[in-house]
């Protein structure tokens, strides 16, 4: 194209920005289609964050993350503490399904969990 008084190196080089403008706005809906393809072949939906509480919200995490080290054949187990609300791993053998390393222990969360009810008294709340 030839237009007065402009370089004809100057559009060019506007027209190719035209045109990678139009690329990556096509680009974008393709990678959106494809995660949510993914998702749903995985089972997983896109859950709103208001509806669920905190516990509700960790307790699927943590499921995801059983799930994923299971697939990929990993010896870790998660869990959530139940007194101390607070996420512990295990590192377990997997072929004799006993546990190796507990991070952090468990003794330790009993611990916090034990220390958190004593503040409550202190404070005449209970956690």
């Amino acid at each position: 194209m030839r237009v007065d008084g402009v370089d004809p190196l100057v559009m060019n080089k506007i027209q190719d920005r035209a045109q990678q403008k139009q690329v990556e706005e096509t680009r974008q809906p393709a990678t959106d289609t494809r995660v949510r393809q993914r998702e749903q072949a995985l089972g997983r939906e896109h859950y709103n964050e208001e509806t669920k509480s905190h516990q509700e919200r960790l307790e699927e995490e943590v499921a995801r993350l059983n799930e994923t080290a299971e697939l990929f054949n990993i010896g870790l187990r998660f869990s959530i503490h139940k007194e101390s609300e607070r996420i512990m791993v295990q590192v377990y053998d997997r072929v004799e399904d006993k546990v190796i390393k507990e991070i952090p222990p468990e003794r330790v969360l009993n611990l916090v969990a034990q220390i958190q009810n004593m503040i409550g008294i202190l404070l005449d709340e209970h956690r």
